[in-house]
Order: C-alpha cells, then structure tokens, then sequence
C-alpha cells in the first residue's frame, strides 16, 4: 500500500504539472483569439479527441498484456510494441485519407469558413493515434517516472508553441492546432528515448493466440473509453452545432476550466490500472486500491467543483479575463458533473483491469440519456450543460449500485 501511495503521488504531482501546461495553453490561446475564435478550436479539438476515442483502449489493453509479458523477459514487450506500433501506423494512414473526403461535412456541421483547421486536426489525429502504444508499454513497466514526464511533455512543447506561434507570431486558430502537432511529435520522440532499452533487446516470440486475446478485450474497454470521452467532450461539439458562436465560446471556458475537476484526479487511474491488473493475474482481489482511489479522486474533484459554485466569476475573471464573465454558471454546473464523472471513472478503470464489464450497462443507458435530452432540449448552452450533468448523475448512482451489489454477493461474476 505504500508503494502504491508513493506511485500515485509521484503520477499526481507529474501529470497534474502536464495540466497546469493545459491551462496555461487554453489561458494563452482564450487570451490571443476571438470568442469565435476559441469556440472553432475547441471544437475541431474536441472533435479531434473523440475521433481517437477508439485507440484510446490502447494505452489500458498495452499496459495489462505488458503486465504479462514482462514475467518472461523484454523480448517479448519489444515485439508486441514493434507489432502494435506498426499497425497503428496503418490504421492512422487510412484513417488521414477518409478525413480528407469527410472535410467538406465537417466544414459544414462546425459552421468553418476555412478547411485549414481542420486538415491540420487530422494531422494531429494521425499523431494520436500512434502515441498510445508507446504510453501502454511504458505503464505497463510500471515506469511511472517516465510515463510522468512523456504525458507531461506534450502539454510543455504545446505550451511553447503556442506562445509562438499564436501570441507573438498571430496565427490564430491554425497555430493553436498546430501546437498540438509539435507537441505530440515531441512527446512521441521522448517516449522513445525512455524505451531505449526495449528498441535494443532481441524480439522473442509472443504467445500464441496474444492478438486474439487483446482484440475480445479491446471490445469492451473500448466502448468504456468512448462512452467516457463522448460524456467529457461531445458537449462542446454539439453546443457549436445547436448554439450561437459567442455561446460556444463561452461554454468552451467554462468547459475548459469545469474539467480540471475530472482531469486533476483523474491522472491517479495511471496507477490504480496496472496495480490492479498484476492483482488479477495473481489471482487476488486488492479492493484497498480502489477505495484509496476513490477517496482521492472525490476529494480532489470535489474540492474544485466546489471552489467552482462559490467563486465562478473570481476563476474566470483571473484566467480568462472579464469577456467571458458571462460563462460563470456554466462554470458551476460542468465542473460538479466533471467531479462525478471522475469518481464513477475509478470504478470503471479498476473494473476494466479485472476483465469484468457489467459497469458498462448503467454507462451506455447514462450516455444515450444524454443524447436523448441534448437533441429534445437545446435551447441555450447552459441547457445542455444540465444535461450533461443529470445524465452523469445517473451514470455514477446506477455504477455505484451494482458495484456494491457485486462486491456484496458472493455468487457475483463477471
């Protein structure tokens, strides 16, 4: 347990520093754009994110067969990362190319005027599609130190593009996206430097039936991560869509800053995920890690959520500056459905490491709730923020339910 604790404040203090670059990046771009502006970028980054929901998997299924794999030696981790890197390369290559078609309807559905933005998002997309790989090997070593400075370095170097290129050079909405670029392209090469010594070790074969196995597994954490990135950005996209362009700025501060109650204690599954797998392997069952877990996340996420309800215009003002005052109780109602997101995301992490999935049932009927109520009720920006919200609050009644139904009954499967 207490290498545990050490292994998560180490994950807390790194990554949390990679946030405070996130911020610093939104605060310099909220700063140097337009309203409208900031609203066409967040959105093309959102849409960004969700497009790579899929690979998001990768990180978690890499991370719990390096688990494995690592009892028998490094040859066989080097292998499974020059196999999954390779198709990954692939996949993102065709996934360019169908992007390019798509660009005229996404022009439209965003309302853009330019195609720029959005080819240089597809060029970040094809980027964040390859580092996953890396980051599933890295924490699947149980590098923590490492995984810490290669998730950290791409807000940095994205940081310092963008004071570059959007603050002194002007480039707008285009050098914004472009910062992503750089930063991905430097965090991939850092990566890399930190498995130096896998890239060196002769490959060894992989266990026959390894790829089978990682694809049935990659189902279900795949609709976990999806259901999970559509809940924390699909928002911003569809209130671009729905609302008028000075609401979509607005509600992309108060999104921006409301997810740091989701992203502050969010970096601690880093560490619950492996620590739970190498338990599952073993054949136990460390519930210890996921009630530490959970204690951390809600304190940690609720303590910003309620700095958010009872000084909304001080937070935003501070950062953002007076023009997006407007934006305060968005503020207040994103950052506590954040907070619950976060707490229900432990349950879901740690039940992903141990191969059991009925958590995904109160998730999916939660998500298509959201839908649902978004697409009858959006009428303002703050109306779908409250969507958001009351359809989380069911995700993590109906999540903690069943969990503690499950850990109740002795005859519980997965």
């Amino acid at each position: 347990m207490r290498r545990f604790l050490r292994n998560n404040m180490l994950i807390l203090v790194l990554l949390n520093s990679s946030n405070i670059f996130n911020y610093l990046f939104q605060l310099v771009a909220g700063r140097a754009l337009s309203t409208v502006d900031y609203g066409s970028f967040n959105a093309l980054n959102s849409m960004a994110v969700i497009l790579a929901a899929p690979v998001a998997v990768l990180p978690l299924v890499f991370s719990r067969y390096t688990v494995k794999l690592e009892e028998n030696g490094l040859g066989q981790v080097k292998n499974l990362l020059a196999e999954g890197f390779r198709g990954m390369t692939f996949i993102s290559g065709v996934l360019f190319l169908v992007g390019l078609a798509a660009i005229p309807w996404l022009q439209s559905f965003l309302h853009l005027e330019a195609k720029t933005p959005i080819m240089i998002m597809l060029v970040l997309l094809t980027l964040s599609l390859l580092f996953p790989v890396l980051l599933g090997i890295i924490q699947g070593l149980h590098r923590f130190t490492a995984f810490g400075i290669s998730g950290s370095s791409v807000s940095l170097v994205r940081f310092l593009s963008c004071l570059l290129l959007v603050f002194f050079l002007g480039w707008g909405v285009n050098g914004a996206l472009l910062s992503g670029v750089i930063g991905t392209m430097a965090a991939i090469g850092i990566t890399l430097f930190f498995l130096r010594d896998i890239l060196k070790t002769e490959r060894e074969n992989l266990p026959h039936g390894i790829f089978s196995e990682m694809r049935r597994y990659s189902f279900p954490v795949f609709l976990s991560t999806t259901l999970v990135m559509v809940l924390g950005n699909l928002d911003i996209v569809l209130v671009k869509h729905y609302c008028s362009p000075e609401e979509a700025g607005l509600y992309s501060i108060a999104a921006i800053l409301g997810r740091i109650a989701l992203f502050l204690p969010g970096v601690l599954i880093i560490v619950l995920f492996p620590e739970a797998a190498k338990a599952e392997t073993a054949g136990k069952e460390d519930s210890r890690i996921l009630w530490v877990s959970l204690g951390l996340t809600g304190l940690l996420g609720g303590s910003f959520a309620l700095a958010c309800t009872l000084w909304p215009e001080h937070i935003i003002t501070l950062l953002f500056g007076e023009k997006y005052l407007a934006g305060a109780e968005l503020l207040t109602v994103i950052s506590l459905g954040m907070a619950m997101l976060a707490v229900a995301n432990v349950i879901f992490t740690y039940c992903l490491a141990r191969s059991e999935f009925k958590f995904l049932w109160p998730l999916a009927m939660g998500v298509g709730m959201m839908l649902i109520l978004i697409f009858n009720f959006h009428d303002s920006a703050l109306t779908i923020a409250k969507m958001v919200l009351y359809s989380i609050g069911l995700i993590l009644a109906g999540t903690l339910s069943w969990y503690v139904l499950r850990s109740r009954s002795p005859l519980a499967s997965p």
